[in-house]
């Protein structure tokens, strides 16, 4: 994390790149919580800047996976879409942006299963448009495999039909194997486990 997107290396950056390590090594709810906080500490010093506010919120989505209480998972992700949506007013990447809002969506889908088809197509149109923005996503293209390995096969889910998506996730990650600076670089090693998982059922 020592390329800079500003224009300059800045104390900010530093921050944002130690707290990604931190939330890759985060075990525990009150270890997630801590990077959540230090990334709320981030946003709130650097106003014009986006990418705080995404990495504010990706963590949010990360920590109510796991927060079992149902009043707190909700708060998440509220302050989740309201960063979401600071991101987009500052004119940040939209494809990863819309990649984020939909896995908010799946998020949601998880606290909530009985809303499960609603926020499943929700999740999917954003997808959607993450990939119209940038076809190369590689994040779009695997959470839009995920969002179809858990639809019942009945309704064109399941993993025969996930797993092309994972593939062509798997062939764009390799192509931004060596992309530097803060820009989004998540969910390679998920999009491999899914791959292995579906394999697995055959």
């Amino acid at each position: 994390m020592t390329v800079s997107i500003f224009g300059q290396s800045s104390g900010s950056e530093q921050a944002i790149g130690e707290s990604l390590k931190l939330l890759e090594e985060a075990k525990t709810v009150e270890d997630m919580q801590s990077v959540v906080n230090r990334f709320e500490r981030i946003a709130m010093t650097e106003t014009d800047r986006w990418e705080p506010m995404y990495y504010y919120a990706f963590a949010q989505i990360n920590l109510s996976f796991r927060e079992q209480d149902d009043e707190m998972k909700d708060k998440l992700l509220k302050n989740a879409e309201m960063s979401i949506n600071k991101a987009l007013e500052l004119n940040g990447d939209k494809s990863e942006l819309h990649t984020l809002q939909g896995f908010l969506y799946q998020a949601m889908l998880s606290a909530d299963p009985g809303l499960a088809m609603t926020y499943s197509q929700k999740a999917a149109e954003f997808f959607g448009k993450a990939l119209y923005e940038n076809p190369e996503n590689p994040r779009a293209m695997y959470l839009m495999g995920m969002n179809i390995r858990y639809t019942p096969e009945g309704f064109g889910g399941g993993c025969a039909n996930a797993l092309p998506k994972f593939m062509a996730a798997k062939a764009l990650f390799e192509k931004e194997s060596g992309k530097q600076g803060l820009m989004p670089r998540w969910g390679s090693m998920s999009n491999s486990e899914a791959i292995a998982g579906c394999n697995g059922e055959k």
